[in-house]
């Protein structure tokens, strides 16, 4: 089987919702046009990476039904990204939809980066994975994968595909780190990060050859 990825790497705008729902829904259109199986964002796509968000202007799951309706109606996935409402304070989150427009898993991000701005945040508390069409995919987050343990957590669930929602620079020495992490596990791995402009990147994986 085959599963292939849209990779979206550009910037967002911060706390503009609705705008960053749109970019999103036309990439998912053109996506489409290419084949796309699932379309993997950037972090924190929907509400920008601003973490001066109050848990009161976090996002909800009804925040993204617009896109799991646009999933549905183009019959493509999505890890759409972004700030979410958290107990007491917003959580790094990732939402894995399906091609029939559920929400398949939710992830939150454990490793928060407790020596940055990310300390505001509140962390998740689990790995998981989730079956999108036969193929079984987990996700971290940024920080998450500069731990061995994030991806190795996610190959002893069944992850084949772990997909990383990513923002940060300095990227040559965290690309090498991926690679490992995809050797040592044995499974294929895709990560999105802004760049300077609007760039694609389409990435076949063929799912019976992992593990």
């Amino acid at each position: 089987m085959i599963l292939k990825v849209a990779i979206l790497q550009m910037h967002s705008v911060s706390r503009v919702y609705d705008e960053n729902i749109k970019t999103i829904i036309h990439k998912m259109m053109e996506a489409k046009r290419n084949n796309a199986d699932i379309v993997l964002l950037p972090e924190c796509f929907i509400t920008g990476y601003d973490l001066t968000i109050s848990n009161e202007y976090a996002l909800t799951d009804a925040d993204i039904m617009p896109l799991c309706e646009k999933a549905k109606a183009l019959d493509i996935g999505l890890v759409a990204t972004g700030l979410t409402k958290g107990k007491i304070r917003p959580q790094n989150s990732a939402y894995i939809i399906g091609k029939n427009g559920k929400i398949l898993m939710k992830y939150s991000k454990v490793h928060t980066c407790n020596f940055a701005d990310e300390k505001m945040l509140e962390s998740g508390i689990q790995f998981s994975v989730c079956d999108f069409g036969g193929v079984k995919i987990g996700v971290m987050i940024c920080y998450d994968r500069e731990y061995p343990e994030s991806a190795r957590i996610l190959m002893l669930s069944g992850a084949e595909i772990i997909l990383v929602p990513n923002d940060c620079g300095s990227m040559h020495p965290r690309l090498q780190a991926l690679s490992t992490r995809a050797y040592e596990n044995m499974c294929g791995i895709a990560m999105a990060n802004p760049n300077g402009g609007k760039c694609w990147k389409f990435l076949c994986v063929q799912s019976d050859l992992l593990g």
